[in-house]
């Protein structure tokens, strides 16, 4: 189970990395990875890579709650929910008075600091049965066909390939490449998956979303995991180049720019 904490006090960011892990071992026997975060920038570069089951920010991220131009935890939170990310969001507060706003984001619940164990405990009570209801944060799994419908969130990230099925989370393919009859996707934490399927299926399938491009002959990138372009290459992030057909350079350079600016549009 994947954890966030956005908290700008380290002693603080520790305490609750320790509460969660012990409670979430106590409770449902499962380990916790926390990754802590100082402010809001660090956490969303973080999350470009990779989702969370849970997310536990602070509302203001400052010792200043006056000040008007630090990024707060409700900044974030809105963010995430433009992105159609669903995973529930603690907030961390001095005042009630920030509560109402959450109503907005669709919080989980808020706690109040200084931490107090027995608060602690009762709102991850609520938060773990909310999480009974989800599939953990994944990239990849084999595909099964269960009577419990996911929520419409979660099903329009999942996309199947192969047969038999398997399903990933779109959001986390860094690039496919075709390899005779198998496609083998790369992953955003650098995992690779070789699926026995046809190409032009799964770039029919993924094109239809702005974010993947065909730039070359059997090749498929999704721009979000892209870090620059050399030559006649994109550079991804983890140092991979893909090429891009010399012909459509231009084209193609195009088309992520113009995704690059509406995203950061979106996320402005």
């Amino acid at each position: 189970m994947r954890i966030a904490i956005v908290e700008d006090h380290a002693a603080e960011r520790q305490l609750m990395a320790v509460m969660c892990a012990e409670y979430f071992k106590r409770t449902r026997d499962i380990g916790v990875e926390c990754v802590t975060f100082a402010d809001a920038e660090s956490f969303i570069e973080s999350w470009k890579d990779a989702r969370y089951d849970l997310l536990l920010l602070d509302c203001y991220l400052s010792d200043d709650e006056t000040a008007t131009h630090a990024a707060t935890g409700l900044d974030i939170a809105r963010m995430l929910r433009r992105q159609n990310d669903n995973c529930p969001i603690v907030f961390i507060t001095s005042s009630t008075d920030f509560a109402v706003l959450g109503y907005e984001v669709q919080a989980s619940g808020y706690l109040l600091k200084p931490l107090n164990h027995d608060a602690f405990h009762a709102t991850m009570d609520r938060v773990a049965a909310q999480l009974d209801t989800k599939t953990p944060v994944t990239h990849l799994k084999k595909h099964q066909s269960t009577g419990n419908a996911q929520s419409s969130t979660d099903a329009a990230w999942q996309v199947a390939f192969g047969n038999p099925a398997i399903t990933m989370d779109r959001r986390l393919i860094a690039y496919a490449l075709s390899s005779a009859h198998y496609v083998e996707f790369t992953f955003a934490d650098g995992t690779c998956a070789k699926i026995r399927t046809n190409f032009s299926d799964v770039e029919h399938r993924l094109t239809v979303f702005s974010n993947f491009y065909r730039t070359a002959r059997g090749v498929l990138v999704n721009f979000d995991y892209v870090s620059g372009i050399s030559s006649n290459e994109f550079v991804m992030k983890g140092g991979k180049h893909i090429p891009i057909t010399k012909t459509a350079v231009t084209t193609t350079c195009r088309k992520y720019a113009e995704y690059t600016f509406t995203r950061m549009r979106m996320e402005d």
